[in-house]
């Protein structure tokens, strides 16, 4: 499976539509609204085409079509990939084979979007004076798919059509031309495109290595924020197959949450969940990876001994959690061969095991965070 070519020369379609798109948004939009003001018809449309075109991009795009952590019907994909390409973003199957390589070969010379070569080179430069020549070999499943092959093969009707005339049309019908262009497609395609550059600059600089620490993919709230639940950027590299980004109950994340909404009426399925113990392994390596890095310059008399202490409750957490997959696996079996009392009797271990891990997770998280040697920077 070969990369997508990646050489220097400017790429003018992009150049003069995101620079066009840019002028407009600050100069011809600000006097609009100075001059008119912005109705309420004027937000409703912003605000339908932002949600719509942001969710088919986070859940479609992205979730759905590049990883394939669920499955959708025929009427899901189809408005992931109308509302997608009113997003002007490219094809389907070009942005996912695109992001397939970012995350294959991420960070190297063969990611389109390498953070390596610079904050603005992955937010849009690569983009604009770089010509991407894409090799589809890596969305072979994608291509069998009719319909995200009509879409990829009609592109600029698509495209055209829902992300500019639909808007248009709807601001002509109600008495608001000029006014649907400006905040419907101009406004509208100004925010959800730097919303959603912003995960491959934003969220490779700036962030919370928390699954992994060698990662430049960082989580970021406020990127999440403006998102649907995109900017937890260090989870999705460190498990890319998850359907969530934000895994964590208080975490912003729509899109996972409409994939799971979508779910209860069975117009998705198949939602692939990273096991909870797996995600709290990486959560670990990652946090005593950040605590010997920081101690690592440090010199005291003191700091052999603290580490011998790290090592032993990293240990009893390692083993805690090694219990909890192993009899996680034993109820499974159990439940597969319908065995009631057995079931309760593992049952009741697995029970005991959690609360095993929950209290070495507890004391782990004690010794780190009060530790007096440990820096402030790598507690939990």
């Amino acid at each position: 499976m070969a990369p997508c070519r990646i050489t220097r020369g400017i790429n003018w379609t992009n150049v003069i539509f995101f620079a066009f798109m840019l002028l407009m948004t600050l100069t011809a939009l600000p006097w609009y609204a100075l001059h008119y003001g912005i109705s309420r018809t004027e937000w409703l449309l912003f605000w339908i085409l932002v949600i719509a075109t942001g969710f088919s991009i986070t859940v479609g795009y992205h979730r759905l079509f590049a990883h394939r952590s669920f499955e959708a019907n025929r009427f899901v994909t189809f408005l992931a990939l109308l509302f997608g390409a009113a997003a002007f973003e490219q094809s389907a199957l070009m942005w996912a084979s695109q992001h397939r390589d970012h995350h294959r070969y991420v960070d190297t010379e063969n990611d389109p979007y390498n953070i390596k070569k610079g904050f603005w080179y992955a937010h849009i430069k690569w983009m604009l004076f770089w010509q991407q020549e894409t090799d589809y070999t890596n969305v072979k499943d994608l291509s069998a798919n009719p319909l995200i092959m009509h879409q990829h093969k009609y592109y600029g009707v698509w495209a055209i059509g829902t992300g500019i005339l639909l808007p248009v049309i709807i601001g002509a019908l109600t008495g608001h031309l000029l006014g649907a262009f400006l905040v419907g497609v101009v406004g509208r395609l100004t925010f959800v495109h730097h919303s959603t550059f912003s995960i491959n600059s934003i969220c490779h600089t700036f962030g919370r290595a928390t699954y992994d620490i060698n990662a430049t993919a960082k989580d970021h709230w406020l990127v999440a924020l403006i998102t649907n639940g995109e900017g937890y950027h260090n989870f999705h590299h460190k498990f890319p197959g998850d359907y969530r980004n934000g895994v964590r109950w208080y975490q912003w994340d729509p899109s996972k949450w409409l994939i799971s909404v979508l779910s209860c009426f069975g117009l998705t399925g198949k939602l692939y969940r990273t096991a909870p113990y797996r995600i709290l392994e990486a959560k670990a390596a990652a946090e005593r990876q950040q605590v010997e890095q920081e101690l690592a310059h440090r010199k005291h008399p003191e700091i052999a001994h603290l580490l011998d202490g790290l090592q032993k409750r990293y240990a009893d957490l390692k083993t805690a959690l090694y219990e909890w997959e192993k009899w996680e696996r034993e109820y499974r079996m159990a439940v597969s061969k319908k065995s009631s009392d057995y079931i309760r009797s593992v049952r009741q271990q697995l029970k005991e095991k959690r609360r095993q891990f929950g209290s070495a997770r507890r004391e782990w998280i004690l010794f780190v965070n009060t530790h007096p040697l440990i820096p402030s920077a790598a507690r939990v």
